[in-house]
């Protein structure tokens, strides 16, 4: 194993409580680039270890089985991952001093901070001659993967579509206030904007205060504001199709999601945590039924987490609603994936990698191991899904189902400008939208020039 030279400390983060799967990566190889046209069969490893640089280890902790797609590298290339750890605050810093190492790793995280220099500098590297992504697997994955193409190269090698955010609920909340259930509504084409702030408003009531400190409030989590405006259809900003990022600041579907922005705020549906020392609610608000929604991902999502958004036994969750004036569900697509350095010398090894990733992700018989983790009633391994959020999951994730959508502002690189500040203008500043876009869009605009230009 080489010896990593950042000076980073190697600390488990508890981030990634849950994915769908997971990669690895890491080392160097004798094959140093084999070209687009070899297939799994033909690859044989001589160099077996991926080093693989994250915040959370690939890696199995005492007693838990190898995830799938480890064990297939195992079993199918007599391959191993090698762990190199770092804080969740240490990550950017820790990916672009690897990415300059003599010993860079093969594999690490897809940071948005990092992005699209991270495409165009080197620190990420191109997959293009890695995958094919016409293949097998890969090809219904292109409305996801085309998103990240950057001079018209793909660098994003992710087998599979993630939730990019979620709702959850509790269905006994529903009934208790004859609500109707969000995931039929969505089954039924009828999960919209309006709708949710329908429900959060025969929800909500600040004066009742039975058996806690706070009323009822129809949405609680972090960064609900901005997860949710890709719902819209036009992210802030985008990438055309020369490879240039563009404001979309002035486009009419990004007013109109601000304006419903503004008018969940003034509703008084959200629980006031910026009157509360910037804090969620107490534990288990979902399940206690204080609170309606509760933003998150699906990796919080456990029957048998006890923290501060425990759910209960009749959780549920549900994709974000969309835009009422839009047949078409828009949101952001995430995606399960480790980014291969751009200086990755166990190429070979990354191409066995994502053949088992692609595999264990896209054959309906070693989707059955993941789906048993999900489903496993062992409460320090599994999350206890149902059979309905197993194939809720699969729906919502759907491509044929809704359209992926990408922000790029949060790589800008000036402090204040990106999408999480400016929907915290409105949401938490109480701000109207004419009155932010006026302020921020020649701020976006410079940004974006210097970026294009540079």
């Amino acid at each position: 194993m080489r010896v990593m030279r950042t000076g980073v400390t190697a600390v488990l983060s508890a981030a990634m409580l849950l994915s769908l799967t997971a990669c690895g990566g890491s080392s160097s190889s004798t094959s140093s680039d084999s070209g687009s046209d070899s297939t799994s069969s033909e690859i044989v490893l001589q160099d077996k270890t991926l080093d693989r640089m994250a915040i959370w280890p690939m890696n199995p902790e005492g007693d838990a089985e190898d995830r799938p797609e480890l064990k297939m590298f195992k079993e199918k290339y007599g391959g191993e991952v090698v762990d190199h750890l770092v804080t969740f605050d240490e990550r950017l810093d820790a990916i672009t001093a690897a990415a300059m190492s003599d010993d860079c790793p093969d594999m690490t995280g897809l940071e948005g901070e990092l992005l699209p220099k991270g495409f165009t500098n080197g620190l990420y590297r191109e997959i293009d001659d890695l995958i094919d992504i016409n293949g097998p697997g890969w090809s219904d994955l292109k409305p996801l993967l085309d998103l990240y193409v950057v001079n018209g190269k793909h660098y994003v090698p992710s087998p599979l579509v993630t939730d990019g955010g979620i709702l959850i609920y509790n269905e006994s909340t529903i009934k208790e206030y004859n609500l109707e259930d969000p995931r039929e509504l969505f089954r039924k084409g009828e999960w919209t904007w309006d709708k949710m702030l329908e429900m959060m408003r025969t929800f909500t009531d600040p004066n009742d205060t039975q058996g806690g400190q706070f009323g009822r409030y129809g949405m609680d989590g972090w960064n609900f504001a901005y997860t949710i405006h890709t719902t819209s259809g036009v992210p802030f900003v985008s990438m055309n199709s020369e490879g240039k990022l563009q404001s979309n600041l002035m486009d009419p579907s990004v007013e109109r999601y601000m304006n419903f922005l503004s008018e969940m705020k003034q509703s008084g549906v959200i629980f006031p945590k910026w009157d509360n020392g910037g804090s969620i609610n107490e534990e288990g608000a979902v399940s206690k039924g204080r609170i309606l929604f509760f933003d998150t991902g699906l990796w919080a999502y456990s029957r048998y987490t006890l923290k501060e958004y425990s759910m209960g036994e009749d959780a549920s969750f549900v994709c974000y609603p969309r835009d009422p004036s839009s047949d078409t569900y828009y949101r952001s697509a995430g995606v399960d994936v480790h980014m291969v350095f751009g200086g990755a010398q166990n190429l070979d090894g990354v191409r066995a990698w994502q053949d088992c990733r692609i595999l264990v992700n896209q054959d309906p018989e070693l989707k059955k191991e993941t789906e048993a983790l999900w489903m496993s009633q062992d409460p320090d391994n599994g999350s206890g899904y149902s059979q309905d959020d197993v194939d809720f999951y699969y729906e919502m994730t759907d491509l044929s189902k809704f359209t992926p959508v990408l922000d790029w502002s949060t790589g800008l690189g000036v402090e204040g400008v990106d999408g999480y500040t400016l929907t915290s203008q409105i949401w938490v500043e109480d701000k109207p939208w004419a009155t932010v876009r006026e302020e921020y869009a020649p701020m976006f605009e410079n940004a974006i020039e210097a970026l294009n230009a540079g």
